[in-house]
This record gives structure tokens, sequence and C-alpha cells, in this order.
């Protein structure tokens, strides 16, 4: 799981414009409905995938105006017959210019062959021009395409109301987001994948691992925004199998399913845009069992509002977290596929040391966790950081997929009565939001089940962010012949070398990290050494490749 741009997004009217909703296509049409008139298309071949939203039949020659686009027009050219061949080309223009779908021109009664002109302009307007050369009863092909459209709009109602139905009953239930995606993948036959506005994956359903949810990003075939409260908190994606997907649930062969590709697509938006709704909803909720008053607090650090030292603890003492002068106050960022997991790892890793306050700010969990002084009886000097840390780590299994920051301690004592502490852990709480994104993409590079940063681990990976561009392309050129390697041979040099220098280039370490043998990891290191031309773990350079490495994270 990592955080990044996710490429230029496509607007939303283009992923939730359901005017034809997922009409069939016209290639569905001419295969399934036109063939009994043998039917040959003669131009704009890449123009068979529109929506049809009406099949209609006139011999009117100025039958544009009471066009409204989208429809199959089906006609003989009697209206055609004696006019000259600009009017004829000024017909076919007319057409085009309403987003008529397409023509079909009857030939044997009007005309023996559809005029030159009348092709030479389709194609030149790209309007699907579609020669039928039997006579077949256009009231029966206008019977069967237009019921095909109607029930085809109906099932999608239906479907729209059975998931609006089911993701309302996940909102009372336990399932949580992760539930609800289920339903909308089902729904839509297609990986669904939640993207949170800093580019973090959040949740995902129908796809194997994190790298297959960004593909199914990065291949998207719709998507929504999830906005509460005017803000962009998170985006909905639809991921390419719906297409086939869609296809095989109606029982039509590969061939079909690649003409229905339209089609699905504006299906899986409008299933999009009915889950948005429910999905923002279950995302901003507050979480059962959260103090009003803790909550009320993460809110006012976040913006940054100062609040003096004897209300800050009073406000930590109402919460039902008790704060001493001697102890230390630890911000944590957590986000998981559900925010409910999230928040009930920060009150499992929190029960063993002085309690936590936390509030869930747009599918993010934000939490104070009080330390009392001398936490680890054997190390009275332990760290207040270290310990959260470890805490979160212990839960393991039990705290699912949860990323957490561990932010900068607060210590209490000494702190002056004015607002000088609480804006010392609003700082903090900001970081720990701030490098979630850069947590998640290590959690990702590292290829471990590492999950638990520290905010100091992660300010290399901060600054990596701000460098400027020449520094940062200097520190790009002293790994990249490993990645060029690595893509050339399909090895794992770079990571390899990563792993090494966070592990302290401590072999064993290292080698229980990357899950290989200390020997293989000598000939790896051994090969990164030829490669580079120079040994990146000397301590003049060690610095400067651990950068490196960050900077390319950063990309």
């Amino acid at each position: 799981m990592h955080a990044r741009t996710v490429g230029e997004p496509v607007t939303d009217s283009q992923h939730i414009d359901n005017s034809h909703k997922s009409a069939p296509s016209l290639r569905r049409i001419i295969d399934d409905i036109l063939v009994g008139g043998n039917p040959r298309v003669l131009t704009a071949h890449d123009r068979l995938d529109r929506p049809v939203s009406w099949v209609h039949s006139s011999e009117i020659y100025e039958i544009g105006p009471l066009l409204a686009g989208g429809e199959l027009l089906l006609t003989t050219g009697l209206g055609l017959a004696g006019l000259d061949a600009g009017t004829r080309r000024h017909y076919i223009r007319d057409l085009a210019e309403r987003g008529v779908a397409g023509l079909a021109f009857e030939v044997g009664r009007s005309f023996d062959e559809i005029p030159d002109e009348v092709i030479r302009e389709g194609s030149a307007r790209r309007l699907p021009i579609v020669e039928l050369r039997q006579v077949v009863p256009f009231i029966e092909i206008c019977r069967a395409a237009n019921t095909a459209i109607v029930s085809t709009e109906v099932s999608d109602l239906r479907l729209r109301g059975a998931l609006d139905a089911v993701l309302h009953d996940d909102m009372a239930s336990s399932g949580g987001v992760a539930r609800m995606l289920e339903h909308i993948s089902d729904a839509a036959h297609c990986p669904i994948v939640l993207v949170g506005s800093g580019g973090a994956l959040i949740a995902a359903h129908g796809v194997d691992d994190d790298r297959s949810a960004w593909r199914a990003v990065d291949e998207q075939i719709a998507s929504v925004p999830i906005v509460a409260r005017g803000r962009h908190i998170a985006r909905l994606f639809a991921g390419p199998a719906g297409v086939s997907a869609h296809a095989a649930r109606a029982g039509v062969s590969a061939h079909a399913a690649r003409a229905e590709g339209s089609m699905a697509r504006h299906l899986v938006a409008m299933l999009l845009e009915c889950a948005s709704g429910p999905l923002t909803a279950a995302l901003v909720r507050a979480g059962s069992g959260r103090s009003a008053v803790g909550a009320r607090l993460i809110e006012e650090l976040l913006a940054a509002r100062p609040i003096r030292r004897a209300d800050l603890f009073a406000r930590l003492s109402g919460s039902g977290v008790p704060v001493s002068a001697s102890a230390h106050i630890v911000p944590v960022t957590v986000e998981s596929p559900d925010p409910r997991m999230a928040e009930n790892a920060l009150v499992r890793a929190a029960s063993g040391l002085g309690g936590a306050v936390y509030e869930t700010v747009d599918a993010t969990v934000h939490g104070l966790v009080v330390v009392p002084s001398a936490t680890d009886e054997a190390d009275p000097h332990a760290d207040a950081v270290d310990c959260v840390a470890a805490a979160f780590e212990q839960i393991g299994a039990h705290g699912g997929r949860v990323t957490v920051v561990v932010g900068h301690s607060c210590p209490t004592i000494d702190a002056a009565p004015g607002p000088a502490l609480s804006l010392a852990v609003a700082a903090s709480l900001r970081t720990c939001a701030e490098r979630l994104g850069a947590a998640v993409e290590s959690a990702r590079t590292s290829g471990s089940a590492r999950r638990v940063f520290t905010a100091r681990a992660l300010a290399a990976d901060a600054a990596a962010r701000t460098i400027a561009a020449d520094v940062r392309d200097e520190l790009l050129a002293l790994v990249e012949p490993l990645m060029a390697h690595d893509r050339a041979q399909s090895t794992r040099l770079a990571h390899t070398l990563d792993t090494h220098l966070r592990n302290g280039c401590s072999a064993t370490r290292s080698a229980q990290a990357l899950h290989i043998g200390r020997q293989s990891l000598y000939q790896r290191l051994d090969r990164i050494r030829t490669v580079l031309g120079f040994d990146p773990t000397q301590p003049d350079v060690y610095g400067s490749v651990m950068m490196a490495f960050a900077v390319s994270r950063a990309e």
C-alpha cells in the first residue's frame, strides 16, 4: 500500500455522465438486430461502440431538427431521391451535427446503391453509415431495438436501487467501508479501489494485492470523487475488469464483450455515483465509544487553535485520559481500509499506556496517546515515542492492515501555562498527517509487513520532497544504474541495498528482512558494488545513497 499521484484524472463529467446509461452500442444493434438486412458498415468503423439511445425510421429530408442525438436512423433514402449531390451532403452533415449515432440505409427500393456523395460525407463527418442489402421491416427493427434499450435502462435502475439498499444496510451493520466496497464490486463486476485525497490507498476489493489495486487505478474505466463538507476526501475507482465481467454476466461472447465496452463504462459510472453518498457517510462518521470532548480537542489541534496548558489537561482528563505534569503526549495518525479498524488499533495500543483520545477526519484517525513517566520499569529513561511504536507493533495481526505514524513526543513537565504545549502537540499531529503518505510508500517499497513508523524516521522522506531539482537529479543518478539493471535483468538489487542501508548494514538483520541467507546477501552486495562502481555502504556516501532512495520513493 502506498501513496502517489494518480496520473491525469479524467474530469468528473466524463465519469458520471449517464445520459445514455448503459444503452446498447451501435455494434451490438448491427450484429444482433440488423442482421436480417445483411448489413455492411461503410464509414466510421471506429465509432461503432457509441451507445444508441433510440432507433427511429424516417424518410423526411428535414429530420435533423427532430432528433435529440444518439439515435440510429433507418431510411430507404426516399427523401433523398431527386435531390442534387450538395443537398444530400447537407442531409448527412446535419445528422452528424445532431449527434446521431448512425444511419442505416436500405438499398433496393429508392436506390440501387448508396450515393457516393453520401458515403464520402459520412466518412468526412465520422458518421457511421450502414448499408442494408436486403429489405427488412423497419417497424420490427425499431420494436426489437427499442425494447432492448428500455429493458436495459430498467435493469440498470433496478441494479442501482439494489446497490443503494445494500449499502445503506452496510452503514447500519459492522461491515464498514470494506464490506461496502465488496458490494460495489459485486454489483459492478470489476475491481473497486478507494484512494485518499493525499494519494494513499485506503481500501480495495477484487484485487490480489496493492500492486494490482494501483494497476486498476491506472487502467480505470470510471471514477467518482468522495466529497464531504465541500472537500474532496477520497476518490473511488473502478478497474477494467468491469467490461468483460459485465459481458460475462450477460452471457455474451468475448467479441460482444469488447463491443459492449462503452455500455459497461456507463453502467459502472452510474453505480459508482450511487455508491458515493453512502460511502462518504461511512468514511466521515465518528467511531463508536469515542469521547466527544476528545474529538473536539483533536479538531481544534488540527486547526492549530491555541489552548492553554490547564485547559488542555482538563479536556484530556474530561475525555477519560488523565495527564500528569510529568507525562508525555504523543500524537499519532492511523489509517486502514476502514476507519474503525484504525480506531480499534489505537485504542488497543494505548490501553497499556495512559490512554488516548482520537477523532476520524476525512477517513484518517488522528489521536493523542498519553505516556506516563517511567512507563518501562526496566528502562525508566525509555523514549515515549518508542513506547507508543512498540505498543502498535505488539498488536501484530490483531491490528489488521493498519498504517501508523507516531509523532514527536511533547513532555508536559515544565510546560509553560500558556498555549506553547498545545501548539507543539498540534505541530506534531500535523507532521504525522503530512508524513502518512511517505509511510504507506515506505511500507510498499520495503517489502516487509512493517506498518508502524515514527515521524523522525520519515524526516528524510519528507525532506526528499522539498529538495531542489538539480540536487534531486544528482541523488537519483547515484542509484539509477541499479534501477536500470533491475529493469533489464528483473533483479531486486536496488531493493536489497535500500533494505541493507535501512538495517544499519547489519548482514543478519538485512538477510532476515529480505528472507534470504547471509551468503546470498553477500553475493548481491558484491554485484551491487560492481554495477555502481563504488561501495555504497562506506560512511562517506552512506547518507547520500539513503537520501537517493528517499528521493526515488518521493517520485
